[in-house]
């Protein structure tokens, strides 16, 4: 029987989930500069007023893109169970059972509601992939 780290560490070699690792990767530089314009005071207001909840986030979730994006872009397999247990532990969690430390904003609960269903989407078509190509499937 394979194990899910066969299953990661095979489908990371194959090209198309190569690619896709690089796309999260993407994503979450992008996500990264967010998080940095934040804390310079580049966002919508200046980072000291902010409420604390957000500024340590803005910082946990910096470390936390820096580490998957190396991860991802090195192809090592450690850093697929990173990115699950992070998108699950540090958006997921905190965006459903502490909403309202993040809804400020009418508008704020569209915007949390179509980040959660990108990264679940993202997660659902990777795990997808790892599973067919870690299996031998694919080009």
């Amino acid at each position: 029987m394979t194990t899910v780290h066969e299953l990661i560490q095979t489908s990371m070699s194959k090209w198309i989930t190569s690619i896709f690792g690089w796309l999260i990767a993407v994503i979450l530089a992008n996500g990264a500069l967010v998080h940095v314009a934040n804390i310079l005071g580049k966002g919508k207001a200046p980072w000291n007023e902010f409420p604390p909840i957000w500024r340590v986030m803005d910082v946990v979730l910096l470390v936390f893109n820096i580490v998957v994006v190396f991860g991802l872009a090195l192809r090592q397999p450690w850093s697929v169970y990173v990115l699950f247990a992070g998108i699950l532990l540090l958006q997921f969690v905190p965006y459903t059972v502490f909403r309202d430390q993040f809804v400020v904003e009418p508008g704020d609960n569209k915007t949390l509601n179509g980040l959660m269903a990108t990264e679940a989407l993202l997660l659902a078509v990777y795990a997808a992939l790892i599973c067919w190509q870690g299996h031998g499937g694919g080009i």
